[in-house]
């Protein structure tokens, strides 16, 4: 791809029937469209979080917790501080509210985990919507902001607690300030080098979300490509990389203590995990790092995009990606093709792959899509074969088709909002359902509530969430009861009454045969149900 010198976009404008082309009143109506968007954006994100227990994840980040505040900082390890902390701080605002609120507005714990992530999330729409307007123009930003509001599968990423929301929030961040610098040094370089080094600042606190150092390259690659003799406007080697080191370090201190790099030698080598495999489609995959590309098949992303994004931002992304080729040397456009080529490239490769993975490449979808859109409205507003009131009735029309497909993926997936699936994936994923991780450990809170309540003294329940098991086993009054993992510990319930929670989601090479056996003996005490589909099933063996 030849360089190109940095350019200022394009404005997007509308354009009549005689081609004149005419600017939108973008000073307040932008702000108007921003405050919208990222209010709706924080209010579906928010509501009913803890209408499900916790993942087996975000357990981790509970334990973590609770050692942070001893002074421990080294549990859930292999994972940056920075999300920890804000979950500390939300937990810790929580109890200080539930000990004045009356008991009906208490928040509950998964509500103060999943806060932080949910808030991140609403946030991000400002951020996607400033890097929209200053590569794309305003238009597309306002486009770009509502779609990531009801974006169903980013909310579902959104409401767990997992650092992948805020990886997103930081490199986009990252990404604002970066660009912002290049136009503001246009006109004045030393003003800018405080833009370059707030992107350096933004780095470092998305490297203290996720150990993530490829999107520094990715980003680097997109400005080789597109400005390869800067000039003065570039940042100054010292500021940006001293505020990167600087925010990374103190967002994540126990990065600095040899005990840390230890346990990421340990986690590395897989001396943590007690259980392998991950099923998708029906079939047990190995997900080892060192055998990537092997693992999950390569099509996993392409496939959670063909089934689980809603269709009309799937047809916007035929006139965005016409677009992404038609305007290919604009600076947007680039950045948009390195991103889509890069991280789906990088996350197909690896052998283990996961739904919120994806969430990076959904905010580079939504942005095409917004392109799309209005770039598709554009097209039919210049049919000059048609007459004006005919134009201006098919664009509302196709805006109207295109607003009410979002919104609706949004409201009838609510809340749980990872089990959507578009047209095209409520044909092809249920019969075995593709993705068996949508679910999250739905139901292990209901199982072991039920369980509890019935199990004879000194039963073991066993699953393979068992740490979330004995989360919510500690909630309950049965002290005897014991819990076990499946997957290490085998089934053994000669002895003792035994109740065995099983989830797809949790089938693994050590429990396929076990898990395989039950089903076949056995019929399930009772089974946990989201809608349709089934969430969890509950078997009782051995004495009665």
């Amino acid at each position: 791809m030849p360089a190109v010198p940095y350019t200022a976009p394009r404005p997007t404008t509308w354009v009549d029937a005689s081609s004149r082309p005419l600017s939108l009143p973008w000073a307040r109506a932008r702000l108007g469209v921003l405050a919208c968007a990222a209010l709706l954006a924080a209010v579906v994100r928010i509501g009913a979080l803890d209408t499900y227990g916790f993942s087996e994840d975000e357990i981790n980040k509970v334990q973590a917790i609770e050692q942070y505040r001893t002074g421990h900082f080294l549990s859930n390890a292999e994972h940056p501080m920075l999300m920890k902390l804000a979950m500390w701080g939300s937990v810790e605002l929580a109890d200080a509210w539930n000990r004045v609120a009356p008991s009906d507005s208490a928040m509950s714990l998964e509500t103060a985990v999943r806060l932080p992530n949910a808030l991140a999330g609403a946030l991000t729409t400002v951020v996607l919507f400033g890097v929209a307007e200053l590569l794309f123009g305003g238009t597309v930003a306002a486009a770009t902001a509502v779609i990531w509001a009801f974006d169903v599968n980013a909310i579902a990423v959104n409401r767990i607690g997992k650092e992948d929301t805020f990886l997103v929030l930081f490199f986009l961040l990252a990404v604002f300030c970066y660009e912002r610098a290049k136009r503001v040094a246009a006109a004045d370089v030393a003003r800018a080098q405080r833009w370059y080094t707030l992107s350096g600042a933004a780095f470092g606190l998305m490297l203290a979300s996720k150990y993530m150092p490829q999107y520094l390259g990715i980003y680097g690659l997109f400005n080789l490509l597109t400005d390869r003799v800067p000039g003065q406007n570039k940042p100054e080697w010292l500021r940006h990389y001293g505020a990167m080191a600087a925010t990374f370090v103190i967002a994540n201190l126990p990065i600095v203590l040899p005990s840390t790099w230890r346990y990421f030698a340990s986690y590395v080598s897989g001396g943590l995990l007690v259980h392998h495999g991950y099923l998708y489609d029906g079939a047990l995959y190995v997900t080892n790092v060192p055998i990537s590309p092997l693992g999950v098949p390569v099509t996993f992303y392409l496939r959670l995009l063909a089934t689980k994004v809603p269709l009309v931002v799937l047809a916007a992304l035929v006139p965005g990606v016409i677009e992404m080729v038609r305007r290919r040397r604009e600076r947007g456009f680039v950045l948009l093709r390195v991103l889509t080529v890069f991280l789906l490239l990088m996350y197909s490769l690896m052998a283990a792959k996961f739904l919120r993975y994806s969430l990076p490449m959904l905010a580079t979808l939504d942005l095409i899509a917004a392109v799309g859109l209005v770039s598709g409205i554009g097209w039919l507003l210049r049919k000059t074969w048609l007459s004006e009131p005919t134009r201006v009735t098919v664009a509302a029309l196709a805006v109207a088709v295109f607003g009410a497909g979002v919104v609706l993926a949004q409201q009838t997936s609510a809340p749980h909002y990872s089990l959507f699936q578009n047209a095209v994936g409520a044909r092809v994923n249920v019969d075995p359902p593709a993705f068996p991780e949508e679910t999250y450990d739905f139901g292990v809170r209901e199982a072991v509530g039920g369980i509890a309540a019935v199990a004879a003294p000194s039963a073991v329940i066993v699953s393979d969430a068992p740490a979330v098991v004995a989360h919510y086993l500690r909630g309950q009054s049965r002290r005897d009861l014991q819990v076990e993992s499946l997957s290490a510990h085998g089934l053994d319930a000669r002895l003792r009454e035994t109740w065995v929670i099983v989830q797809d989601e949790h089938l693994t090479f050590e429990n396929q045969r076990l898990v395989g056996q039950l089903r076949a003996r056995e019929t399930p005490w009772r089974e946990i149900r989201i809608d349709d589909r089934v969430a969890a099933q509950i078997f009782r063996v051995g004495e009665r």
